[in-house]
């Protein structure tokens, strides 16, 4: 978020707390003044409750609103809960209506109600139409203040208009083009625009083949069409292709952030959090990771279960203990190597169920490769250690085929869970542990059965 290295910020911070306690308001003033209300926000996060509220009454009301948007969500709430809702109401109504409509959609629903019922008529009915898209859709994260050109215009009859017109808008890189119903039939960039001669007509300057995506459109699959067609910004039309509004890169950056917070503690086998770390309570953090804790201290009954049936052959040969921890650990490994590859794949479309036999083809030939490239180094390990040809044999052998399962289930747990309509980062990280644990441990001992027996 910070636009400044992190030494700069402290010594910004520092300077700013001892403006404070000096009570220096009017050189807080010219100091807030040549801040970036990114930078600002970040110095809110590091002040004490006392000063936060000081800083940000001190704000102009459009820098606030600014402050106020890149705040964290704990600075946020912060914030909120020390405002009046008047005082929140102005900020709101001059801000976009889609970052409105996210900060409210983060408090309180009493309270955001009572928000909008004090905001301009027409901005307040802005707002309400985006909360009334689904969370996580284009929707929601839509900006609708943008300008809407009319098909039959000349560029004369345009520049006129957009001289007429408040140009507080989201974007003027792009000029979107409807007909007389609002459908959406063409874009023109603002610079062909600019230098077209002012009697040609829009339809001879804009582009009719047009990418959009749908107001309820998952806004996961709206990062990736920004991403994939390197778009400033992309329309959100209606079913009817109805222009609604655009979402632009800097929400696209916000999804994605947000959406890589998520996948990683989800494959960690915790439940994403709603706020930031420090303004998680501690018995929330424990609810959120206990589930899958739980789950996994039962499915790991299985990995006990084996040793059990396996354990005459551990009070035959001993030393085959030793290796446990070093072949559930490679098996581990390469299986989680293996599925962060493959849910980044699936997240960006780039394999999909259909490919399932050609991806299981290549990560067979790449696991036997690995997997021949750990039993070379686990047979010289065990033989320096001084055990038995046929134990290192044994160890050899079994990382070979466990590290070619890992990478195979590392392939089929992610592919099968987006199959199924489930985030692959849920089961995927938690499940791949266990379940390579213990048939890794099933296929050790049981190649130890069979090779020792020969002794």
């Amino acid at each position: 978020m910070s636009s400044k290295a992190n030494y700069d910020l402290t010594e910004t911070f520092e300077h700013l707390v001892q403006l404070l306690d000096a009570e220096k308001y009017t050189e807080v003033d010219q100091f807030l003044k040549q801040e970036h209300p990114a930078d600002i926000a970040d110095l809110l996060e590091m002040l004490d409750d006392d000063h936060r509220l000081k800083v940000f009454e001190r704000l102009h009301l459009n820098v606030a609103a600014e402050v106020l948007d890149e705040a964290r969500t704990d600075t946020l709430q912060e914030l909120v809960e020390a405002l009046p809702d008047d005082k929140l109401a102005d900020l709101l109504e001059v801000m976009p209506s889609d970052d409105a409509a996210e900060i409210l959609s983060e408090i309180d629903e009493d309270q955001a109600e009572a928000i909008i019922a004090l905001m301009a008529p027409d901005e307040a009915n802005e707002v309400e139409k985006l909360l009334a898209y689904e969370e996580d859709t284009a929707g929601r994260l839509m900006a609708t203040n943008i300008v809407r050109l009319v098909e039959d215009w000349t560029i004369a009859q345009t520049l006129e208009y957009l001289r007429s017109i408040d140009l507080s808008v989201e974007t003027l890189t792009y000029l979107y083009v409807v007909d007389t119903t609002g459908k959406l039939v063409g874009i023109i960039p603002i610079w062909k625009l600019l230098t077209a001669q002012p009697h040609e007509q829009l339809t001879q300057l804009m582009q009719t083949s047009v990418i959009t995506v749908t107001v309820d459109t998952d806004q996961e699959e709206v990062a990736r069409v920004v991403s994939q067609y390197d778009f400033f910004a992309v329309p959100v039309v209606d079913l009817n292709g109805k222009l609604m509004g655009i979402v632009t890169h800097d929400d696209v950056i916000d999804v994605i952030n947000d959406e890589f917070t998520e996948d990683a503690q989800r494959f960690g086998g915790s439940q994403p959090l709603e706020g930031s770390y420090f303004s998680t309570p501690v018995w929330t953090m424990v609810r959120k990771r206990v589930g899958w804790l739980l789950l996994l201290f039962l499915t790991a009954q299985f990995t006990t279960s084996i040793m059990g049936i396996f354990q005459t052959d551990l009070e035959t040969v001993v030393a085959l203990s030793f290796f446990v921890p070093l072949l559930i650990g490679t098996g581990g490994n390469a299986g989680s190597q293996m599925t962060a590859t493959m849910i980044r794949a699936v997240a960006m479309n780039e394999v999909r169920f259909e490919d399932t036999w050609r991806v299981v083809g290549r990560e067979f030939f790449t696991g036997a490769w690995l997997g021949l490239l750990m039993a070379v180094a686990s047979f010289g390990l065990s033989a320096a250690w001084g055990n038995t040809p046929h134990l290192a044999i044994t160890l050899a052998l079994a990382l070979f085929v466990v590290v070619i399962w890992a990478n195979l289930m590392g392939v089929m747990l992610p592919i099968t869970a987006a199959r199924m309509k489930i985030d692959p980062t849920v089961i995927s990280g938690p499940v791949m542990s266990t379940l390579v644990d213990a048939t890794g441990l099933l296929i050790y001992f049981m190649l130890a059965r069979l090779i020792l027996a020969e002794i």
